[in-house]
């Protein structure tokens, strides 16, 4: 019994889906069908969690130092874009922006690439980041960052524009200027300090 329940429940989704196929025409079809080529440009914005912070340093001569914390702290970025696609499905470019998080304001700059699945224009798609990042901290600093995740792209038939709804992770890694006050002072070249983070993100973007 409760299988008859389950396909008989599958078969109104099914059903309803296949004949809504059936009746869509020829030019229907084809508005609803994505044809990229060429350069899109675009914003987007993201709300971070950031989970895991890790606080390193090494001064010459003595044992490196390691600070490991689990947290739940927030920030978010807003980044500009420009990307072309290579052909229907893969898209390369570049990123730039500010990103705010609780104890530091960065500047990523980072390589993109997009892989968009299927031939609709609403379609999943997966994203990776990479590249870099600098911290203003008595002079520019510069550190790296990685980032990936998976998204969904929704576009009206017959709108240019392009909304897009992104889950990621995100790899931080800082270069802040050392710490040398406190009873004992050492000189900067002697100390080595990074700091690493790890945080989850949503983010919305718009792209034309």
């Amino acid at each position: 019994m409760r299988r008859l329940i389950l396909v008989a429940l599958m078969m109104l989704f099914i059903v309803p889906t296949a004949e809504a196929k059936r009746r869509e025409t020829a030019e229907e079809r084809e508005k609803k069908t994505r044809h990229y080529e060429g350069w899109e440009f675009g914003a987007v914005g993201r709300f971070s969690l950031v989970f895991y912070d890790l606080d390193y340093m090494h001064i010459k001569g003595q044992n490196a130092v390691r600070a490991y914390e689990a947290q739940t702290k927030f920030g978010g970025n807003v980044m500009l874009n420009a990307g072309y696609f290579i052909n229907n499905h893969w898209k390369i470019g570049v990123e730039a922006g500010a990103q705010i998080q609780y104890n530091h304001t960065v500047i990523p700059i980072y390589a993109t690439a997009h892989y968009f699945y299927g031939t609709r224009k609403n379609c999943l798609f997966n994203f990776v980041n990479m590249g870099t990042n600098i911290l203003f901290d008595h002079g520019m600093r510069f550190g790296s960052v990685a980032a990936g995740g998976v998204g969904y792209r929704l576009q009206s038939p017959d709108s240019p524009y392009k909304i897009d709804i992104m889950l990621g992770y995100q790899g931080l890694l800082l270069n802040p200027r050392p710490m040398t006050n406190g009873d004992f002072s050492f000189s900067p070249k002697d100390v080595n300090r990074k700091t690493f983070n790890q945080s989850v993100f949503i983010g919305l973007g718009i792209t034309f």
